[in-house]
């Protein structure tokens, strides 16, 4: 069983590609599920996985706190591969991409550019993977004695709208009191926030930069063409059916449970140097 929080991310899709092509060469039928960012159909989907006939479960990007995953381990003998979250149980194999790192580079590329007002858009607040970019980019800026000011550090759903409506949101803030460069938690929340920035008569990236994260095959064509973070989807989706197939296979999962993977910087033309007239 494969279990993703949102279908209609493109983010998704290509790791579910990954995960069809080597499922097919190990003789597998994935069966997909989407909780819609819904925490409670997360957990409902679950309680059905452990009274089904499954040979192992992978989950991208659970918005389940740990707790609620082993507490689900408990209920089951089926192993579970997790897709950038973690948990330590002997029955799950955990495969991350390096967000913080990620955020960072994308971070210090802003600051490269002179830009000093620099918001990040944490999409769903709580959830592992924000975290782990809104630390990147506080380190980034603490490098050169800069801080991440709240106000420019709001929540909201992962999707265009988000990005639209958080982004609209900073630049309702007086003039002098809006970031120059964004940071979205994805690259759908970028999308968005072009929108907004377009919407508000600005310009990207001459007034403000904009930086997405995943790197999902429109935001090379987006309006400006996209910087984005861009994620190994692709691999991850067939290294986790190899490290499944490893675990049905009674072999303990690689990297005692864990597999970092890089992530890297794709420089297009929504980021430039600051403009000091804003």
């Amino acid at each position: 069983a494969l279990l993703i929080p949102d279908i209609l991310n493109p983010f998704f899709a290509e790791m579910i590609r990954g995960i069809q092509d080597e499922a097919t060469l190990l003789g597998y039928l994935p069966i997909l599920y989407d909780s819609t960012e819904d925490i409670a159909r997360e957990q409902q989907l679950l309680r059905m996985f452990a009274n089904q006939p499954l040979r192992g479960i992978i989950l991208g990007g659970s918005r389940l706190a740990v707790t609620d995953l082993l507490a689900f381990c408990r209920q089951t003998t089926l192993p579970l591969v997790l897709l950038n979250r973690t948990a330590h149980h002997p029955r799950v194999a955990c495969i991350l991409t390096d967000m913080e790192e990620g955020a960072w580079r994308a971070a210090r590329h802003l600051i490269d550019l002179h830009h000093t007002r620099i918001a990040f858009l944490s999409g769903p607040y709580k959830s592992e993977q924000s975290q782990a970019r809104r630390r990147g980019v506080e380190r980034a800026l603490a490098e050169v004695g800069l801080t991440l000011r709240p106000e420019w550090c709001p929540a909201s759903s992962p999707n265009m709208d988000g990005g639209f409506q958080t982004m609209s949101a900073l630049l309702a803030l007086p003039i002098d009191e809006r970031p120059t460069a964004v940071i979205a938690y994805n690259d759908l929340m970028a999308l968005g926030v072009l929108h907004a920035i377009r919407a508000h008569h600005l310009r990207v990236p001459e007034d403000i930069s904009v930086i997405g994260t995943d790197d999902i095959a429109i935001a090379a064509h987006a309006n400006p063409p996209l910087t984005t973070i861009s994620q190994p989807k692709y691999r991850m989706g067939r290294m986790a059916v190899q490290v499944l197939q490893r675990m049905i296979q009674g072999r303990p999962p690689p990297e005692e449970g864990y597999t970092l993977m890089e992530t890297a910087l794709v420089v297009r033309e929504s980021t430039a140097p600051v403009n000091n007239g804003k």
